[in-house]
């Protein structure tokens, strides 16, 4: 690992956990985890539901695990290729640019992957994938203008911070038409929703391209490259491409040779209430979602509850800049009724989403008809009219795990809640019946509680010591760690023997913890023989080692 590495890389572990539960208490119930390392989040539904999408609900999609730890307006970014001048700017220059802001949609290509059938591999998003967000930033016209671009630069491609922890070719990059980029407006992005973009959303400059896929929106922008051919690298050549003809399941494809570059999102609408399986309150109910299209906006989006026999057209908002565009449909629903509701959106350019999505090997691209169930029941309303409250006066404070652990009944539960008028909330005689309701449904004393849930420390942030918090003892520990354990391989002082140098590295607590645990090259796993506790011992005597010798360097 070179020394510009070692300054640089931090978990998206750490990141995330500090990006993601600094904003909002409700931050559990705002994303549902995919894959926790790397980090993979989507929206849920309380989320998309929002016309603007809060960035403590915006899906999070990263390739690797290794970030930068410095985002600042000293970070640069590189020009380079067939240009008059090849130059690297920092973020604080490129700010000096005039600077555009607009709403535009993001989206993860594979969005409801996890909706294929037959099923594909890959993260199984379902429908939360996406988000709309305000951007601003610098046209990327503005600054190719001042560097000069030659007329036979036909692509670029694009760099960023995002790269694996095992060195190779595998650093993500796209590269992407000169004339797309050109002709979407594209820009180089520093704020989000009117904050600096979190680093797990690619700050401090990201790429944005509205109306294209997110695999095009690099995070952590470091470098442009501009050239005639495209670039040679797996991400850039072989990476998100879909059939030019229909694969079946189980058909050999190329995706060089027959396959093409995905780009401009499809027409889509999503149901973002009710929720699936809701149980709502008979009468009238109002259908409402979000639709968008890379193409053009969206001019109707249609309704059916009889399979597709027969259509309605519902009401929609109006277009504003690459926004997504919010849709309304009311209607009635009886005691004991069960309804499916499907949509679909048309877009200005007459894109139309199709009833039944055409497979794809990789699973990307899905926008078939939007569908939910629900059914009236005047029991089941009363039991999400308690969930709602619940989420918005006990999740605040409390994760769901205070409730679960407890096992009363709604008696013992009115009493609970009452006695949080003591720390300053106060409901209503009606309200603390259905949070009662239920509670004392959801977690009855006739349900076993779960002791099956494992945290995986690596990913929690929280459980690592920080070694310059660390109490003594716990250097002294890590010195007989390291002295049983690494300096065989590692040297007495860390100088490099068998494995790598380690004395000056600045090794960030998920990247170690990741190292020592897994193992790495021909590195073996410690998992099973250390300890997290002695891992971060381990750690914290390397990190102070360190910091003394700089001490004495400087004496």
């Amino acid at each position: 690992m070179t020394n510009y590495l070692g300054r640089l890389r931090l978990s998206l572990f750490a990141v995330a956990f500090i990006s993601l539960t600094a904003t909002s208490g409700l931050a559990d119930r705002m994303l549902i985890e995919r894959n926790a390392r790397p980090l993979l989040a989507e929206g849920a539904l309380e989320a998309i539901d929002l016309w603007e999408t809060p960035l403590d609900g915006f899906f999070v999609r990263s390739h690797h695990n290794v970030l930068p730890s410095v985002t600042n307006d000293s970070w640069d970014v590189s020009f380079e290729g067939l240009l008059a001048k090849q130059k690297k700017i920092s973020v604080k220059s490129l700010k000096k640019y005039p600077q555009v802001t607009f709403h535009a949609v993001l989206e993860c290509s594979g969005n409801g992957r996890g909706l294929f059938s037959p099923q594909v591999s890959g993260i199984q998003w379902k429908r939360g994938a996406v988000g709309n967000a305000e951007w601003s930033g610098v046209k990327l016209a503005d600054v190719l203008k001042d560097l000069g671009v030659s007329a036979e630069a036909a692509y670029v491609t694009v760099e960023g911070f995002d790269e694996p922890v095992m060195k190779g070719d595998k650093k993500f990059v796209r590269s992407i038409p000169l004339s797309t980029l050109a002709e979407a407006g594209a820009i180089l992005a520093f704020t989000m929703n009117r904050q600096p973009i979190p680093l797990v959303h690619g700050g401090p400059v990201r790429l944005v391209i509205p109306g294209f896929y997110g695999q095009n929106w690099i995070k952590w922008v470091t470098k442009l490259v501009f050239s005639k051919e495209p670039d040679e690298r797996m991400y850039a050549k072989k990476a998100y491409r879909m059939p030019l003809v229909a694969v079946k399941p189980g058909e050999a494809w190329d995706p060089v040779k027959q396959g093409k570059p995905i780009e401009s999102i499809l027409v889509q609408s999503i149901i973002t209430y009710p929720k699936p399986d809701a149980n709502l309150a008979p009468g009238k109910i109002v259908i409402r979602g979000k639709a968008f299209s890379g193409t053009g906006f969206i001019t109707k989006v249609e309704l059916s509850s009889d399979a597709g026999v027969s259509w309605k057209v519902g009401t929609l908002s109006s277009p504003k800049d690459y926004a997504w565009q919010e849709f309304e449909y009311e209607m009635s629903i009886g005691e004991g009724q069960s309804i499916e509701v499907m949509t679909r959106a048309t877009d200005s350019k007459g894109h139309v989403q199709p009833l039944v999505q055409e497979w794809n090997p990789k699973g990307y691209l899905y926008n078939a008809a939007d569908r939910v169930k629900f059914r009236g029941s005047s029991a089941g309303a009363l039991l999400a009219s308690g969930e709602a409250l619940a989420l918005t006066h006990c999740q605040t404070c409390h994760s769901l795990g205070m409730a679960e652990a407890q096992r009363l009944d709604k008696g013992d539960w009115v009493k609970v809640t009452k006695k949080m008028a003591d720390y300053g909330l106060v409901l209503a005689d009606d309200e603390v019946e259905k949070i009662a309701t239920y509670f004392a449904s959801r977690y009855s004393k006739e349900l076993p509680t779960d002791d099956s849930k494992f945290v995986e420390l690596s990913s929690d942030p929280s459980s690592l010591t920080s070694p310059g918090d660390a109490p003594k003892a716990h250097w002294v520990h890590g010195k007989g760690l390291f002295d049983t354990y690494c300096q065989s391989c590692h040297g007495k002082e860390g100088e490099g023997n068998i494995g790598p140098v380690l004395k000056g590295r600045s090794l960030s607590a998920g990247l170690f913890w990741s190292s020592v645990t897994n193992g790495k090259r021909k590195m073996p796993a410690f998992k099973g023989v250390l300890t997290v506790q002695q891992t971060d011992d381990l750690r914290a005597w390397l990190v102070l080692r360190d910091r003394v010798q700089g001490t004495r360097d400087r004496l």
